[in-house]
């Protein structure tokens, strides 16, 4: 058993390399708004958790026993996908030196208008809209488009660090905490509301006064952010039972409080604390059965497949009938790894997993990089749009980029969530100028006269 825990650790460390890369360069990016590290952080929250429990602990919770070579394989394949989306991401900002971008991290000023239009706007679509999102393509635009809330949050939230104002990180940090707690109280998950602190929370780590200072905020989140799930795993059922039964909000709030009442932070020491990264937080299991049953040939590859799937998935069903179609990342994770999954609870493939089924490190390799490249590029033109006050246009950037920060989604749901975040970003520019559009009988403000070199 020796190579495989050696294997595990090996391969946690460059993961962390990993991530201290993504940092460090996304600190040399001027023109950033943090979500590459945004991706980063949350591809290795769903398989660093699970691969330590493994590791500290011996393989000894939860059935680790029976599953340590898979695990081990799948934190590997992981290293190799996290080094390449670093190079996806190296390639961009590199790359992106011919166009006309600053270099130097200059504090961002959002005009306070549009900063209102995003987070009244976003909050609008996230929870006020009711049956319009379950109706097919317009739901997924109001779903993805509910983001634009982010982007605003972002930009307050760096500044505030950048300019060491105390009063206005309060402020934005509480506008940011509102949003994971009103998810909770409503739906009983915590996950939706995690992956927009991390999201929002990325750029301000970034704009920190030095690179170690950005890694040791990084691990202390990191930290206490598995403490909080590990506590909220251990009540989630309770809590779910009285948020899905119809109670009031006071009775959520209370349900809530009592889930968090009695706060532990993570040991590993702690048996049920390990128990639940096992369980939650370990795509490697997934990822190494299936690695292991296409060596030894008891499953085939995709060869393509879920890629043609996911260049589909844009099209609606209401103009393509009969458009081909996978059946959902449950159906590929049941084929692959021989899991008789329930039916009933979703289980992500994660995009390590499904690159690599479809032509093994040939399709990981590159798909990690261009990954990489694609949200590094989306993400400097949207931080370059927002700097230079072209906010309609950095919102055709932005949306699309944060629907692809799906590292435990099928790249079917990737494409169609991109595209989606399109749709809702082309809406929400056109509401925007609508609403800056002067009347005839007003002039044109001087910050909103045409500049020169606008695109």
């Amino acid at each position: 058993m020796m190579p495989v825990f050696f294997m595990a650790w090996l391969s946690i460390g460059i993961c962390v390399v990993a991530l201290a890369l993504t940092l460090l360069i996304q600190r040399t990016a001027g023109a950033t708004l943090g979500l590459p590290l945004a991706y980063m952080i949350s591809l290795l929250l769903v398989h660093l958790p699970g691969a330590y429990a493994f590791a500290i602990s011996g393989g000894a919770y939860a059935g680790m026993q029976h599953f340590g070579d898979a695990i081990a394989q799948g934190i590997f394949l992981t290293s190799i996908a996290a080094l390449c989306f670093v190079v996806g991401v190296a390639i961009a900002v590199g790359n992106s030196r011919w166009a006309d971008y600053d270099f130097q991290p200059t504090v961002m000023n959002v005009d306070a208008r549009f900063t209102a239009f995003c987070l009244l706007g976003g909050w609008f679509l996230a929870f006020g809209v009711g049956p319009l999102r379950s109706v097919p393509t317009l739901g997924a635009a109001i779903y993805f488009g509910s983001s634009v809330w982010m982007l605003a949050a972002i930009a307050g939230l760096a500044r505030s660090v950048q300019m060491r104002n105390p009063p206005g990180f309060a402020i934005w940090l509480t506008v940011l905490l509102i949003y994971p707690l009103t998810v909770l109280l409503t739906s009983g998950f915590l996950s939706y509301g995690s992956a927009a602190v991390i999201i929002v929370g990325s750029l301000a780590v970034i704009r920190m006064k030095s690179a170690m200072r950005s890694l040791l905020v990084v691990v202390a989140l990191g930290y206490l952010g598995i403490s909080v799930f590990v506590n909220y795993f251990g009540a989630r059922n309770e809590l779910r039972a009285t948020i899905w039964s119809g109670s009031g909000f006071e009775q959520r709030i209370d349900a809530v409080a009592d889930a968090f009442s009695d706060f532990h932070l993570f040991s590993h020491n702690n048996p049920d604390h390990l128990r639940a990264l096992t369980i939650r937080l370990n795509q490697n299991e997934f990822v190494g059965i299936a690695a292991d049953r296409l060596n030894n040939a008891q499953a085939d590859y995709l060869k393509g497949e879920s890629f043609r799937d996911a260049a589909l998935a844009p099209i609606p069903r209401a103009i393509w009938k009969n458009k081909p179609g996978g059946g959902g990342s449950g159906h590929i994770v049941r084929d692959m790894t021989g899991i008789n999954l329930a039916t009933k609870t979703s289980w992500g493939v994660g995009n390590v997993m499904e690159f690599y089924i479809n032509f093994g490190l040939w399709s990981l390799v590159p798909g990690f990089v261009l990954l990489g490249f694609l949200i590094a590029w989306l993400d400097r033109r949207a931080a370059s749009a927002l700097r230079s006050s072209d906010f309609s246009r950095s919102l055709l950037f932005f949306l699309p980029c944060v629907a692809l920060i799906q590292p435990n989604g099928s790249l079917v749901e990737v494409a169609g969530g991109a595209f989606a975040a399109l749709l809702a970003a082309f809406a929400l520019r056109f509401a925007w100028t609508m609403m800056m559009q002067p009347r005839p009988d007003q002039p044109i403000p001087a910050s909103n006269a045409p500049q020169r070199g606008a695109r």
